[in-house]
């Protein structure tokens, strides 16, 4: 069984040398590689990997922006091509932890056919176990209190940040989507998983906290990312269905999930005018099949 360690960056030297450094602290190896991909990178990160002699770590950096679609298919590609089984993703803000990690492991070698196998992860911030991916896709995060019963719990999807992909997939030219740019790519691939015929899982004994992305308000947890998010959250989100689930009944989730980020943006969100804006602009070019990335909106660069 052949592991890579597979990060994502945008220019993110120090976060990305700290979980170099945090890897080599282990005291036994799991990882055979680690693979770096970035874009348009600095040219630190290769030099420190060549005076500390780390010549196991892979680094690949292109002249533009990638985004989190063509660098998570990049970096499957290249693991699946240097002969990795399997591919830990991790982005240059996630965390690697070798218990969680052994836990995937474990639980992946005794899966058929396995697309991915997911850690669970725990909202600090909310105190709740995120299992949103066991329905194919949802109104809303499905947040719960309780770990799940069992060891292992089946899903559509779950976030790219700590999976553990089978590069099988990858090997047999099913990939992620590189057009997405931005957001929702992990979605679009797992069902795509899914309809191959790919078993994907969430490892309730791998539990990786994660104090990302969620904030306390009066209406409830809600999630807390910039407002540029807003024009890929739901342009990207129609895109996906356009591309892998082209139902009625999708369309429909997607539309109330659109009037949904509407009253959050009114009741609690800041940059009320400027979110709306990014948001209905995000519909309308789903809709017209824009993809990639976005320059500008009204004179504002994305």
């Amino acid at each position: 069984m052949v592991v890579w360690l597979a990060i994502s960056s945008y220019r993110n030297d120090e976060k990305v040398l700290r979980i170099l450094e945090q890897v080599h602290e282990w005291p036994t190896a799991i990882f055979e590689r680690i693979l770096i991909v970035d874009s348009e990178g600095t040219g630190v990160i290769p030099s420190i990997l060549k005076d500390r002699g780390w010549s196991h770590v892979i680094y690949r950096s292109y002249d533009w922006n990638l985004g989190s679609g063509a660098n998570l298919c990049k970096r499957l590609q290249i693991a699946a091509e240097g002969g990795a089984d399997y591919a830990h993703a991790v982005n240059h803000d996630g965390h690697v932890d070798p218990i969680v990690v052994s836990c995937l492991l474990k639980a992946a070698g005794s899966i058929e056919r396995l697309g991915a196998a997911y850690p669970l992860c725990y909202f600090a911030r909310a105190g709740r176990y995120n299992v949103t991916g066991v329905r194919e896709l949802s109104l809303r995060a499905k947040l719960v209190d309780v770990l799940p019963r069992g060891p292992l719990l089946d899903v559509f999807w779950s976030s790219s940040n700590g999976a553990l992909y089978s590069t099988h997939p990858t090997k047999h030219g099913i990939v992620p989507w590189e057009t997405m740019w931005m957001g929702w790519e992990d979605l679009e691939y797992g069902w795509r998983l899914t309809d191959h015929g790919y078993r994907q899982v969430i490892v309730c004994d791998a539990v990786l906290r994660d104090d990302y992305e969620y904030a306390r308000t009066w209406v409830g947890w809600v999630s807390d990312k910039p407002a540029w998010r807003s024009y890929y959250h739901i342009r990207n989100l129609i895109l996906a269905i356009r591309h892998s689930r082209n139902r009625p009944f999708y369309y429909a989730i997607a539309a109330c999930k659109l009037f949904v980020e509407c009253g959050l943006i009114l009741l609690v969100r800041k940059n009320k005018w400027e979110r709306l804006h990014l948001l209905f602009a995000g519909a309308a070019d789903a809709l017209r099949g824009t993809k990639g990335k976005k320059r500008s909106i009204g004179g504002r660069i994305l």
